[in-house]
């Protein structure tokens, strides 16, 4: 399957290619203010600081809104078969990434519900970095 792809500059570059040969999301620290940034920039937001360094996301997040668009998307999206996730996912380490949920039923996605990042098999076919649902933790109920 053959996505648009991002447009690759020197900014992005190294987000880019970790999530490509990694599976990771990298975030931007400030080594200034110590903010988390979310998309990759040349300054800080917060104090304006070019001092920046990229680390990997934990990959684990929550859904804080999303939406399911039905039409006017691109012939590749199409032919997965559904109808594309469209979300915002607070990251654990506080940025707001704008992402694709994959690998479910889009009827299976709740605000709030927790989300990691996807590392299927067929992850590299993404050209972006995209989350899926995270597997419930089991809670036992039987009395101790």
């Amino acid at each position: 399957m053959e996505f648009p792809m991002p447009t690759e500059d020197s900014v992005n570059r190294a987000m880019l290619a970790a999530w490509r040969d990694h599976g990771e999301l990298l975030l931007q620290h400030c080594d200034d203010c110590g903010a988390v940034i979310f998309y990759p920039r040349k300054r800080c937001p917060s104090c304006w600081s070019a001092s920046l360094t990229n680390r990997a996301s934990a990959g684990a997040g929550s859904i804080v809104t999303f939406s399911i668009v039905h039409r006017g998307v691109d012939e590749a999206f199409r032919r997965e078969g559904h109808n594309v996730v469209l979300a915002v996912v607070k990251t654990d380490e506080g940025p707001q990434v704008i992402t694709r949920i994959v690998g479910c039923d889009p009827s299976e996605v709740e605000i709030g519900q927790r989300v990691q990042l996807y590392s299927d098999s067929d992850r590299e076919c993404y050209p972006l970095p995209v989350f899926s649902i995270a597997a419930k933790e089991h809670v036992s109920t039987t009395p101790t």
